[in-house]
């Protein structure tokens, strides 16, 4: 099929550019970092601390969902999920140990408040006290945040090449 008219032959390329140029100009900037696969040492009870990270941050937003969805069950189920989530592997804290040295202690009462927030936030929904929900899902962000800028840059080197 041939386009005779010169109008719709330029908007047909214009089209076709814009659609181009749209497609390139949403592809990702950057490549996202490695993610993280169950390996033989990860169980139930246990998993490694990037993966476990991986898994808080689709509880987080399992309760960020839930939140702007007014759905407390899925509230509650990412804040249980984050209550109990597994332990990290013995071979782990001892890497996290040596790294942290007397600030280990301090790495822990993040880990213990973050529980205990999480388990504050399970009652606030089972509650459906939306007030609560939300000032106790500001302290649960805002311990996570504070344990990563304490602590993600210096872990990170020391658990990568075993991960």
């Amino acid at each position: 099929m041939s386009v005779n008219n010169p109008l719709l032959g330029l908007l047909t390329v214009g089209l076709s550019v814009f659609l181009i140029g749209g497609t390139l100009f949403s592809l990702p900037r950057s490549v996202p970092g490695p993610i993280a696969t169950p390996t033989a040492e990860d169980t139930v009870d246990t998993k490694r601390l990037r993966l476990l990270m991986v898994g808080l941050a689709q509880d987080m937003a399992r309760i960020n969902t839930g939140i702007w969805h007014e759905d407390a069950e899925l509230v509650r189920q990412g804040a249980s999920s984050i209550a109990t989530h597994p332990r990290i592997p013995p071979d782990q804290i001892a890497k996290i140990k040596k790294a942290l040295g007397p600030e280990f202690q301090n790495f822990v009462r993040f880990d213990k408040a973050v529980h205990g927030t999480a388990t504050e936030l399970v009652s606030a929904a089972e509650a459906r006290d939306w007030s609560g929900v939300l000032s106790t899902y500001t302290e649960l962000r805002d311990g996570c945040f504070g344990c990563h800028t304490a602590y993600r840059d210096r872990l990170r080197p020391v658990l990568a090449p075993a991960e």
